[in-house]
């Protein structure tokens, strides 16, 4: 007689168990970085931003003076669109702030953005986003102030804020 050869019922729950220790750990592991991957255009964007508000501040010895109305839309507004981002806005161009700073941002976008000035020599921007679509937003704060050189800080929200 020849003996059937398989695997019994106690090795296959051993798999089952590991293949879900395995899923356990490495989910959560991947959904946080790819919310770190999506809020790197946040810091990029606000680098950006900065740039060109230093770039102002040098021409004119201060920073552009009012608030920029928020664009491409409103805080946390980017799950509504395709594929979880902003269309690209022309109301950039249509904002004398953001047309002072020369700051635009010419492809979908998950956060939206802010800047205001009312003293010549500090300004503020702000990146809001909902990453997950959760209905909680973060918010990533540049802070730039020239009581001697242009300088520009960054305050990023705490890793579990969202």
């Amino acid at each position: 007689m020849s003996k059937q050869r398989g695997f019994t019922i106690i090795e296959l729950a051993i798999v089952v168990v590991i293949i879900g220790v395995l899923a356990a750990i490495a989910i959560p592991m991947f959904m946080g970085h790819m919310k770190q991957a999506k809020a790197t255009e946040a810091m990029l964007q606000l680098n950006k931003m900065a740039l060109d508000a230093k770039t102002y501040y040098f021409a004119n010895s201060k920073y552009p003076q009012g608030t920029a109305g928020v664009q491409p839309g409103a805080d946390g507004g980017a799950c509504a669109g395709t594929n979880g981002h902003f269309a690209v806005s022309n109301g950039w161009t249509s904002d004398p702030i953001w047309t002072a700073l020369s700051f635009e941002i010419v492809e979908p976008a998950l956060f939206s953005y802010h800047f205001t000035s009312s003293s010549p020599s500090t300004a503020q921007g702000l990146a809001v986003g909902d990453l997950d679509c959760d209905g909680v937003t973060i918010t990533y704060v540049l802070n730039l102030n020239a009581s001697q050189e242009p300088a520009a800080t960054y305050v990023e929200p705490a890793p579990s804020a969202d």
